[in-house]
């Protein structure tokens, strides 16, 4: 597996562990509504790190392969290719 696809299930492995433990933290402790946002925010963030992490990657990934596609048609036009 390439490094791009490690990054990607690394975030999102990390995000999923951080739901897990905004649920097993509701269930496990009484909470107040301060500690309750402060759960839930924690989670968005992590799923929005992981919504962009993953954003990132593809757009890396398309412009290498249109790189690769713009090198392959412009070779007969270049001189010595």
């Amino acid at each position: 597996m390439g490094m791009k696809k490690w990054i990607v299930a690394a975030v999102w492995t990390a995000a999923a562990l951080i739901w897990a433990g905004v649920a097993i933290f509701y269930v496990a402790a009484e909470l107040d509504k301060t500690q309750w946002t402060m759960a839930v925010v924690a989670g968005a963030v992590a799923l929005e790190v992981a919504f962009w992490t993953t954003a990132a990657v593809l757009g890396l990934t398309l412009i290498e392969s249109r790189k690769a596609v713009f090198q392959f048609l412009l070779r007969p036009f270049r001189g010595n290719a």
